[in-house]
């Protein structure tokens, strides 16, 4: 089986788009439709349904793709471990991150990784935590930054880096920003808006709701946190951001029932060897936590 014609069965998978798959692989459109007929004939099976400008998984395809991921990670990983037989650090790096941590804290981090070690291929793939410590577990990323609450899975290892507090916050012209006598218990009565289910954040706050017989009335949900703080700061409820996202389009409020914090850690695969770049982007992190 050609690896190539895998490659780009798992980026039209993802992309739901030949075209866009296309430009990733830099390739013609139909040099990635010539390798999926291959696959797909080798196979002796059809692994997309083309309806007008859309792209779905066949049955076949929905079976071959975990498989597809490992196969074409564990050539990953091979490749990285021959690269790193000589003296300097090469190869691929392959982090798993979200945007929140990516912009907020990792910047500075890669930007000094870059500067160090200019031979290494960087691979950042962004999704939100829950997402991405399911993937390192899955051996599609070397290893990850996440945001972490509760204890990891025993196939992980965990190394806290970060450590952010969680602010509620409302917009400046919301009724709570002008309240005398805010409580806890007035904060509930009015509607939030939180971060969707699964993530990290959101379980936080469920948990510390319930360890307080509370439960928010839930007016929106958002997927990221820029969103989130948009939706707030137009007055639409109260929420939970990450101290560092603070600015003057939201207001703070002292709930001592809600007084948060979430830790960054990088998480990697017990199994899993480090290949030098990663070593080295390890070094790279904060030297007073690791």
């Amino acid at each position: 089986m050609d690896i190539n014609n895998l490659r780009a069965f798992i980026e039209v998978a993802d992309k739901r788009s030949f075209s866009r798959s296309a430009e990733t692989l830099h390739l013609t459109q139909p040099a990635v439709s010539k390798r999926i007929a291959a696959l797909e004939s080798e196979l002796s099976a059809k692994l997309f349904d083309r309806v007008g400008r859309s792209v779905h998984l066949t049955e076949a395809g929905n079976v071959l793709l975990p498989s597809a991921r490992q196969i074409s990670a564990e050539l990953d990983r091979i490749e990285e471990v021959i690269c790193n037989l000589g003296q300097s650090v090469t190869g691929k790096l392959s982090i798993g991150t979200s945007p929140h941590i990516g912009v907020h804290h990792l910047a500075t981090v890669l930007k000094n990784f870059r500067k160090s070690y200019t031979d290494v291929d960087i691979d950042i793939q962004f999704n939100n935590s829950v997402k991405t410590l399911a993937s390192v577990e899955e051996g599609l990323f070397e290893m990850a930054l996440c945001t972490i609450h509760g204890p990891v899975s025993p196939r992980l290892r965990e190394i806290e880096i970060w450590r952010e507090k969680l602010v509620v916050v409302v917009s400046p012209d919301h009724p709570l920003a002008f309240e005398d006598n805010l409580d806890f218990n007035l904060l509930m009565k009015c509607p939030a808006v939180l971060p969707d289910n699964p993530s990290v954040m959101r379980t936080m706050i469920d948990r510390t709701l319930v360890a307080n017989d509370a439960k928010a009335t839930v007016s929106l949900e958002a997927t990221d946190l820029e969103t989130l703080k948009m939706m707030i700061s137009i007055g639409l409820g109260w929420g939970c951001l990450p101290q560092s996202l603070l600015d003057d389009s939201v207001i703070a409020l002292d709930i001592p029932q809600l007084q948060l914090q979430q830790r960054i850690s990088l998480v990697r695969h017990q199994d899993r060897t480090l290949s030098r770049a990663a070593q080295a982007f390890m070094d790279t992190l904060p030297t007073s936590i690791i």
